[in-house]
């Protein structure tokens, strides 16, 4: 019997429903930054934090996710319903990906059964577990593969598709804006082959996609530089990112060794004296000078410690490095999620070796492994949501690892049998 796409997401969505209402999160959930914000925002003042002056307008965090926990607030009032509410929105997202994840199976891996990525997409451990956290992971996780697809297949439809994939991609930016370098680089290298071919229509079609993006983000460009002065795209929180994977005590991680405490609550930086003294974004940018000074003094150290990032980032960090207080699922769930990675691995790597996928999905997937080697290995890992939002990618050749592996075993019991 032939499994409908509409009859999987049914499924998966109350899958997901179900991980929800087993670990009850909604009930009182840690709301973390964007949570801070939202109640500011529904107190009345304003996009406002304390990062460094009392309640002063912010870009410490994208906009997208505390205006979404606003929203919420507003429907439901401040308590269990209102994160229920955004619970059942993530798990619709999550439950959406298998149309998009169909679509570039079927255009990486045409001859692999496409059910076999549509299940490892239903069931993914991070997908399930990060439906339940009131975070934005749930909504960049679901939307990496729709704009991905839109990018690479819709924008050449018409003008209104491209012009819907532009502003799509300007939206999920402002939910996580480090997905603007990866798809700026991926519509610059489809622009570029589009003028090498002159299809002069697709040319037009991705410079209509890349004014949308911009439209998108005009408006709270011009909201940040009146509020701070000076030019910042979306979020102006860099400096403390950078600072954080780069300083005389950094582990590689947000986290002192041990794991109970963030490393600039266990050893703050120097500029921290001025802090309720100058702004969010002069603070941020001490930090970021302060950063770059450790470099320039310490360069083997950066480079060491760049080098282990990037290791800890594709594996894991040391246990002593990662979060060990509040639900510490870094190491609640540590073995669960090595084993689940080094499977998925292991059998992407058999896929692509046994069943060569297209050009495209290779130069794609090493886009991504470079990109965010490099954001990444400049600031700090340790967070399972960090790398999961790109794992969509590796799960098409995962699937054909596992097509693969099955037929070899069942043409062998075949032959066994006879």
């Amino acid at each position: 019997m032939k499994i409908r796409l509409g009859q999987l997401f049914i499924v998966s969505l109350l899958l997901h429903l179900a991980v929800v209402l087993a670990f009850g999160h909604y009930k009182h959930p840690v709301l973390w930054e964007n949570g801070m914000i939202a109640d500011n925002i529904y107190g009345g003042r304003g996009f406002s934090a304390n990062f460094s002056l009392p309640i002063e307008p912010t870009s410490w965090q994208a906009p997208g996710y505390p205006y979404m926990i606003t929203a919420s607030w507003l429907l439901f009032g401040q308590g269990p319903a209102a994160y229920l509410f955004i619970s059942v929105v993530q798990c619709l997202l999550l439950a959406s990906m298998i149309w998009p994840m169909t679509a570039l199976s079927r255009r990486w891996f045409p001859t692999i059964p496409i059910l076999v990525v549509q299940v490892l997409t239903v069931l993914g451990p991070l997908y399930l577990w990060y439906g339940t956290r009131i975070h934005h992971t749930a909504f960049v996780m679901a939307l990496y593969p729709w704009v991905l697809w839109g990018w690479l297949e819709c924008v050449q439809k018409g003008r209104w598709q491209a012009f819907l994939v532009g502003a799509g991609t300007g939206l999920f930016a402002l939910l996580q804006p480090v997905i603007l370098g990866a798809f700026g680089i991926i519509g610059l290298v489809l622009l570029g082959q589009a003028v090498r071919k002159r299809y002069w229509e697709k040319v037009i079609l991705l410079l209509i996609a890349g004014l949308a993006v911009l439209m998108t983000l005009t408006p709270w460009t011009i909201r940040n530089y009146q509020v701070h002065g000076r030019l910042l795209l979306i979020k102006s929180s860099f400096g403390k990112e950078f600072w954080m994977g780069n300083n005389p005590n950094a582990t590689g991680t947000g986290y002192a060794l041990g794991g109970a405490e963030e490393i600039t609550n266990v050893y703050p930086p120097k500029c921290f004296e001025f802090r309720g003294k100058v702004s969010e974004i002069k603070l941020m940018n001490a930090m970021q000078q302060e950063a770059t000074a450790w470099i320039k003094t310490n360069p083997r150290k950066f480079l060491s410690l760049t080098a282990h990032k990037i290791i800890w980032f594709w594996t894991l960090p040391p246990k002593d490095r990662v979060r060990s207080t509040g639900d510490a699922e870094a190491l609640l769930f540590r073995g669960v999620y090595m084993t689940y990675w080094v499977a998925l691995i292991a059998l992407a790597i058999t896929g692509c070796a046994l069943r060569r996928p297209s050009s495209e999905y290779l130069w794609i997937l090493a886009l991504y492994i470079f990109f965010y080697s490099t954001v990444y290995g400049l600031t700090h890992v340790g967070q399972a949501r960090f790398r999961g939002e790109i794992e969509f990618l590796f799960l098409p050749a995962a699937a054909s690892g596992i097509f693969l592996i099955l037929r070899g075993l069942s043409t062998r019991w075949f032959s066994a049998s006879k």
